[in-house]
């Protein structure tokens, strides 16, 4: 029991951590598949009951199974040991093997890519296991993969996200194994796997045993699937673009072309759609032919290809791509059972399918969902920064990497063209994200929240009856505001203009106010009135003019008082009229001039006063001087003309004469003197001259 373990001459090997030869190998079992991960279960035989399942769990085992064409090694990361208990020839520990691509199912995370291929998503993605490998990725790849905008791995693991990707661009994936290592391949033409050649069939008959690998159990089959496919997207881009692309598959049989439609199609543009739209057939027609086989052939695996040789059976001479393959081994050594009733110790089963038929993964990987609204904080250059649709760029909580998102489309409460609403969320704010169909790659802005950095305009919950939309000046202190309070009794419309204020109304504006108005002009005003402007003040009217007061009226000017008129001017008054004046007075005219002189100029025509009812009277306190500079004066009455004073004179030049005619002329006097040679005594009468 304690004799040491010799493998080197066995059909099996098994090679781990702890040595070549500490643990050897019963039986091997397991499968593996192309798109997925191969598991491998291991039954061992050790001396010893204290095997050390640190230095061995984590770490590269390989199985080697010798066959004609030399040894096919399998190789995997252990993931689980167990002691198994004691036999009759040591002590017997069971191990399970896996890729190590399955380690990327225990890391979960949540990170952005943005502006990458696929091809560079999965690099960036898998170097954290390239130590596992040698190497541990190869991609082996013909086509040219569009560099996606925005990709999100969101609350899945590495390994999910991985295939989610691959089976996103159809690519293919499976495992080359070697000696203490394996390799993850990448392809997406059947070409590129490998082949190992042509391996026959022979029929079972329980007597011989062929010389090489073979298979002794064929059966080909066929599968009805969907035969065409149908999809739709929309860009909000180029919102009238067509989108809608399909594919029709190449099935003959009845029923071969019942159709899949599927929105979102995942594409921004129709010719895109029309790849995407080929792949996803491809995808379901690639289910169709399959071939059954059961055999020897341990170096079959799942991406390999082989050609069917041997007997005639259905398919013959063609290549099949293997797409899984169970494998099956028992040691012939140490007591362990020996080989299989059917005298082989490594048996196989295998699904196929024709290297001719389309093989393209088909997606089983599920989308991860955004369950519900998420938030995220504004990021960007400045204090605003959004593109022409007025997306924005935020940061998710989750993102531990600090990366951004791509740019998202606001919500806003209108939407129309070049008419709606527009509100930008800005740098540092907390904004409510959703997204659309649960897609983590389709992230929508709609709506913002307050937080402990960012507190309402107004403090809370003392202010709870106010309706408030504030804003903050760009690149400045200040701020814009409308505000509604309704509080019973204290109900407001509060709005503040940090700088200008415009309104533009094409028709008719009507303002009705129960109360007072109060309005309060710091500089200019300036008003102008297309047609005209009436204004009805149903009491007193008050207006104060600091400086001066200018009035031009292009037309004529009416001024209609009811009731009594005053103006007062506490200096010189100026008037002039152009034209025609024309001053009515339906009661008394009086005119009083307390200090100073009173002056009428006629410059050209004469000067009238008509008086029609009554009399006129001129009283003067002093002096009265009438002029006349180039023409005569002449005083005309209907009756007489009375001139009374203590003294009149009349005196005309000596070349000239005064004339006094009429019917009777009669000149009564204490003294009379006409024409005297003396000088008659002075008068004190005023003089002509």
């Amino acid at each position: 029991m304690n004799a040491p373990l010799r493998q080197s001459e066995r059909l099996g090997r098994l090679t781990t951590a702890l040595g070549a030869n500490t643990l050897a190998l019963l039986r091997f079992d397991g499968s593996d598949h192309l798109n997925d991960l191969f598991e491998y279960r291991v039954e061992a035989l050790a001396t010893r009951p204290d095997l050390d399942f640190d230095a061995l769990v984590g770490t590269h085992a390989t199985v080697e199974i010798e066959t004609r064409d030399g040894p096919q090694p399998f190789d995997g990361i252990v993931t689980q040991a167990r002691w198994a208990g004691v036999g009759e020839n040591g002590h017997r520990y069971d191990l399970t093997l896996r890729p190590w691509f399955w380690l990327a199912s225990r890391r979960r995370n949540q990170r952005i890519f943005h502006d990458k291929t696929v091809i560079q998503i999965l690099t960036e993605l898998l170097a954290d296991y390239a130590q596992l490998g040698d190497p541990a990725v190869e991609f082996q790849l013909s086509q040219d993969y569009p560099t996606l905008e925005y990709t999100v791995q969101y609350r899945e693991s590495d390994l999910d996200f991985a295939r989610r990707q691959m089976e996103r661009a159809g690519i293919s994936f499976h495992f080359r194994h070697a000696m203490g290592s394996h390799t993850l391949v990448l392809t997406d033409d059947v070409l590129a796997h490998e082949t190992i050649g042509a391996r026959p069939y022979k029929s079972y008959d329980g007597h011989h045993q062929a010389e090489g690998e073979h298979f002794w159990d064929w059966a080909p089959e066929r599968n009805l699937t969907t035969g065409a496919i149908r999809l739709t997207d929309y860009n909000f881009k180029t919102p009238d673009a067509a989108m809608e692309a399909d594919r029709l598959g190449d099935a003959a049989h009845a029923q071969g072309h019942i159709e899949s439609f599927d929105y979102p199609g995942d594409y921004l543009a129709q010719d895109v759609g029309k790849i995407v739209a080929g792949l996803r057939t491809s995808q379901e027609r690639g289910a169709d032919r399959r071939n059954r086989a059961v055999g020897d052939c341990a170096s079959l695996r799942a991406g390999r290809r082989v050609t069917l040789s041997g007997d005639p059976v259905p398919g013959t001479g063609e290549t099949y791509l293997c797409l899984s393959a169970s494998h099956h081994f028992v040691s012939e050594a140490y007591g362990s059972g020996g080989q299989g009733s059917d005298g082989y110790a490594f048996t196989g089963s295998y699904a196929l399918m024709p290297d001719t038929a389309p093989m393209v993964p088909p997606r089983r990987t599920a989308v991860p969902v955004v369950h519900g609204p998420q938030t995220a904080m504004v990021v960007g250059e400045g204090e605003i920064d959004c593109d022409a649709f007025g997306r924005i760029l935020v940061r998710f909580h989750w993102d531990l990497s600090g990366a951004h998102s791509m740019r998202c489309r606001v919500s806003q409460n209108w939407a129309g063209a070049g008419w709606g609403g527009m509100v930008i969320p800005r740098i540092g704010m907390e904004v409510v994200v959703e997204f659309l169909e649960g897609d983590p790659d389709k992230p929508l802005v709609t709506g913002n929240v307050f937080n402990g950095r960012n507190a309402a305009p107004y403090p809370l919950p003392e202010n709870k009856t106010k309706m408030v939309m504030r804003s903050n000046t760009h690149q400045g202190a200040g701020f814009n505001e409308l505000s509604f309070e309704d509080q019973a009794g204290q109900e407001e419309i509060f709005m503040h203009g940090q700088k200008d204020h415009r309104v533009q109304i094409l028709n008719d504006q009507n303002q009705s106010i129960g109360n007072n108005r109060s309005k309060s002009v710091g500089n200019d005003q300036s008003e102008s009135i297309g047609n005209d402007k009436s204004i009805s003040v149903g009491n007193n009217h008050s207006e104060t003019i600091t400086a001066d007061k200018t009035l031009s009226v292009g037309g004529n000017h009416t001024e209609s008082v009811t009731g009594d008129m005053a103006l007062e001017i506490t200096g010189n008054r100026s008037e002039t009229v152009k034209s025609t004046r024309t001053l009515k007075v339906t009661g008394d005219d009086s005119t009083t001039v307390e200090q100073g002189e009173q002056s009428t100029t006629v410059s050209t025509g004469a000067r009238r006063v008509s008086v029609l009812a009554a009399g006129q009277y001129t009283t003067v306190n002093q002096d009265i001087v009438t002029v006349s500079k180039t023409g005569g004066i002449a005083i005309k009455a209907a009756t007489s003309v009375v001139i009374e004073a203590p003294s009149i004179l009349l005196k005309a030049d000596a070349s000239n004469f005064i004339q006094i005619g009429g019917g009777q002329l009669i000149i009564e006097g204490a003294e009379t003197y006409i024409n005297p040679r003396e000088t008659a005594p002075d008068t004190g009468a005023l003089s002509s001259d």
